[in-house]
């Protein structure tokens, strides 16, 4: 740790944080590395977050603020919509996406710092039923009249609401529910709808159930691709060493432990 708090005092430090395997197949480029000159040390940071990391981030803020000697401003929403905010030009100094193909294209429009692009974690869906209807012990369960509304995030720019749609796909029932299914913007919203009593059933992030204590069932993640999340430290906004940093500290094994406590899978499992 006290090496990682160094690292955002001086670039020339910064190249000597060791990059912890995300992957068991290849080791990632080291996030830290390319720190130089021209990237600045701002006590500040906004991070753009994928709604999935609500609860299990915030957890993480005060070690992280006292680490890199930084203040990390989080703004939640989805990771498509995020995306198109940092297209935008919103200045944002770090996302950490639900979908590792937005950083990826970030990084192609020349919008991602120098080795600044890695996943960090597997996301992991999870079925949620309301109180006063029988609890869903399966997706396939969800074509029962007993649900009448269930909630996902709008897959047109939510990536757990792609997952919860080829899931409802490939158990065979999305033709059969499709008129039910009502949009959350982001998948903290549809988890919002299905502990409120909005919706009798969601399809939502696993590591929401888990900080807010809602019983659930893990979906089989063979009905879906794996949501594989990954982030990004974005050129230009002035605060690229505190960005790295922050980033840094959750592929380093405390940030992965806690992802991995809190509804996360290490990214690469199973390769």
């Amino acid at each position: 740790m006290a090496v990682l708090a160094a690292a955002c005092g001086s670039g020339d430090d910064a190249a000597d944080i060791p990059y912890p395997l995300v992957t068991p197949a290849a080791e990632a480029p080291d996030v830290t590395s390319g720190a130089g000159d021209d990237e600045t040390h701002g006590g500040s940071v906004q991070v753009a977050a994928a709604s999935d990391l609500h609860g299990v981030l915030d957890g993480l803020v005060d070690d992280i603020d006292e680490v890199c000697q930084t203040e990390i401003v989080t703004v939640y929403g989805s990771s498509g919509q995020l995306k198109e905010q940092v297209l935008a030009g919103a200045d944002y100094g770090l996302f950490l996406s639900a979908d590792a193909a937005f950083p990826a294209e970030l990084d192609d429009e020349g919008l991602v710092v120098p080795g600044g692009r890695a996943s960090y974690a597997v996301g992991r869906l999870a079925l949620v039923t309301r109180e006063g209807v029988p609890p869903a012990q399966a997706v396939e369960d969800l074509s029962s009249p007993a649900y009448e509304h269930i909630t996902i995030a709008n897959p047109g720019h939510a990536p757990y609401g792609v997952a919860a749609r080829e899931a409802l796909e490939n158990a065979g029932i999305y033709e059969d529910v499709a008129d039910r299914i009502v949009l959350g913007e982001n998948v903290r919203q549809s988890f919002d709808y299905a502990i409120t009593g909005n919706a009798d059933a969601g399809l939502v992030a696993w590591s929401l159930a888990v900080a807010e204590g809602v019983e659930h069932v893990i979906v089989n993640e063979r009905l879906h691709e794996p949501i594989e999340q990954g982030g990004a430290v974005i050129r230009g906004p002035g605060a690229e060493l505190d960005a790295r940093c922050v980033f840094q500290y959750l592929l380093n094994p405390a940030g992965q432990e806690h992802l991995a406590a809190n509804g996360f899978e290490r990214a690469g499992v199973g390769e």
